[in-house]
């Protein structure tokens, strides 16, 4: 009697868990996409109407940003979005709650315009915060990302003492020795899945090293640029800024790409490209992998910048920036350079 009371019980608690829990939320890609974008509303590539109420890598918007993901119906995904969903569920793992605010993304100026002062503030709090806690996780930022944040709060009109407070904090702040992703913790592996991504292969990093390596010493000149050290070359990859106004953007899911599918973009139209250019996105490329992988120094990747291309301090500054706020992003040029 007592053995058929517990059977009952066990199914109907059964019963009722199951009845009571909540199916899975499947969302398309349609939606997806137009609620990425809303939670990204800090990206260049979101709509400024449309704004999910979270800052950028607090704990509200990794749990969003989980779900999204998760809930999303990938039987009915591409396979070139397939690719891109694999990396961004990878990207999940990764020191983004430790450093959550995206040194290439002037956050401040954009959050003013839809968030109150104590919303804002209590992120610049935990900005702070996370700095503090990322150090005993051995996850620092690099001394071009750290001046980069500060030149964001000490040229903005927004004055209040949480903002004061990140600024001095990143005065004293210690930054890690190096400038690429090898000195985080995994971040070779970090680095690799990128180079997997952009370049839809999987290459040994010592073998692209050499490929690039190559690929550079075919240029005998060094290449002139006819440009500006300036903001733009910051605020979006160097393999957009080559294309310029020649081709369409291809749509994608990344936010750190503006929603532009990079590869994509670059592979139907990258044969619009001059030498002269492919060999600048040879360069950066070569560079990339070597601050990033191999250890380069800030004062030996500006020597190969200005070895290669016809620039000054400034501009091979601007572009080393670019290869610290975009890693592996111009190796999508990489089935491009045998044209050269």
């Amino acid at each position: 009697m007592l053995r058929n009371f517990s059977i009952v019980t066990v199914l109907c608690l059964t019963m009722c868990l199951g009845a009571c829990s909540n199916p899975k939320e499947t969302i398309n890609l349609a939606q997806f996409d137009q609620q990425i974008r809303a939670l990204n509303w800090f990206s260049a590539g979101s709509p400024n109407t449309d704004v999910e109420k979270v800052m950028p890598f607090d704990d509200a918007y990794l749990s969003r940003r989980h779900a999204l993901l998760e809930n999303l119906d990938y039987t009915e995904l591409s396979r070139e979005n397939k690719h891109t969903y694999a990396y961004l569920k990878i990207q999940q793992r990764y020191p983004e709650r430790f450093l959550i605010w995206p040194a290439q993304i002037n956050v401040l100026e954009s959050a003013v315009k839809h968030f109150s002062q104590q919303e804002i503030d209590a992120w610049l709090s935990l900005a702070k915060l996370t700095l503090q806690t990322g150090r005993e996780s051995k996850i620092l930022l690099s001394r071009i990302e750290k001046a980069q944040i500060l030149s964001y709060l000490e040229s903005t009109s927004y004055n209040s003492k949480a903002a004061r407070e990140l600024a001095h904090y990143l005065h004293t702040y210690n930054t890690r020795s190096g400038i690429g992703l090898y000195q985080h913790p995994n971040g070779k592996e970090w680095y690799q899945s990128k180079i997997n991504y952009y370049t839809d292969g999987v290459y040994a990093p010592y073998e692209l090293a050499d490929m690039l390596s190559q690929t550079t010493q075919k240029v005998s000149e060094p290449i002139r640029l006819n440009w500006q050290a300036n903001e733009e070359l910051i605020s979006q990859p160097m393999a957009l800024n080559l294309l310029g106004d020649k081709c369409e953007p291809v749509a994608g899911m990344n936010w750190r790409d503006l929603f532009i599918n990079i590869r994509k973009t670059v592979l139907e139209c990258g044969t619009v490209l001059s030498k002269e250019q492919l060999s600048v996105a040879a360069t950066l490329a070569e560079v990339d992998i070597g601050v990033h992988m191999f250890a380069w120094s800030q004062q030996q990747a500006m020597h190969r910048l200005q070895s290669r291309l016809v620039i000054d301090e400034a501009q091979a500054y601007a572009l080393l920036k670019n290869i610290v706020f975009f890693p592996a992003t111009t190796l999508v040029y990489l089935p491009h350079f045998k044209r050269l």
